[in-house]
C-alpha cells in the first residue's frame, strides 16, 4: 500500500464538524437530547469546548528520558466558553455567581451550593455519516461561569458577553472527571 500525501478519504465529508453549536443548561443531572433543558441564548462569534489535563513525567534514576506508564494526571480543568448576544437578567445572574437581584436591581453575593449548575452542554453538529447531521454532545458537571463578567458595548456593534462555564468535581467523587463528550454512533 502506497503512503498517501493527504488525509482525506471517502468518509471525511461525514466526519466534519461544523457550525457554532448551541449551549444548553440544566439544573437536574438527566441531561438527554429528549430533554436538553435551556437554551442558554444566541452566541456570536462561536463557543469552544476546551479540557485541559497536566499530565506531570515521572523520572526514575537510571532513565534517560521518559519512561511509558511513568505519567501521573494532576490536575483537570474542563471549560465552556459561550459569546453570548442575547442578553437576559438570568443570563447575567448565571454570569455573576452568587449574584441575585431585587426588583430586577443585580447585586454580589457569595457562592452557595445551589449556585453551581448541574449541566452546561454545548451540543454542535457532525456532518452525517448517511446525508443527515448528527449531534456531538460536549458536557460539563457542576459548573460556575467563573470567568471576569465583563460587558463592553460599542457604537455600531453588539455587546458579546462571553461566559466561561467552569466544570467542577462532585465533593463525593473526587476520581470521575467532571466532563465528557459523546460522540454520534
Amino acid at each position: 500500500m502506497a503512503v498517501q500525501k493527504h488525509g482525506v478519504t471517502s468518509n471525511t465529508p461525514n466526519r466534519i464538524l461544523i457550525d457554532a453549536g448551541a449551549v444548553y443548561f440544566k439544573a437536574t443531572d438527566d441531561w438527554t437530547v429528549a430533554s436538553p433543558g435551556t437554551l442558554l441564548g444566541a452566541t456570536k462569534g462561536g463557543n469552544t469546548f476546551e479540557v485541559t489535563r497536566t499530565v506531570r513525567r515521572i523520572d526514575p534514576d537510571g532513565a534517560r528520558g521518559p519512561v511509558r506508564g511513568f505519567r501521573r494526571i494532576e490536575d483537570v480543568e474542563a471549560v465552556l466558553t459561550a459569546n453570548l448576544i442575547e442578553i437576559t437578567e438570568a443570563n447575567l445572574l448565571m454570569a455573576l455567581p452568587g449574584a441575585s437581584a431585587t426588583s430586577h436591581v443585580i447585586t454580589g453575593g457569595e457562592v452557595a451550593d445551589g449556585t453551581y449548575i448541574a449541566n452546561v452542554v454545548l451540543v454542535g453538529t457532525i456532518t452525517g455519516f448517511d446525508g443527515t447531521a448528527k449531534p456531538i454532545i460536549c458536557k460539563l458537571k457542576n459548573c460556575l461561569a467563573d470567568g471576569p463578567f465583563s460587558l463592553k458595548l460599542d457604537p455600531k456593534n453588539e455587546a458579546v458577553l462571553q461566559m466561561k462555564f467552569t466544570a467542577h468535581y462532585a465533593n463525593t467523587d473526587l476520581t470521575t472527571e467532571p466532563w465528557s463528550v459523546e460522540y454520534p454512533a
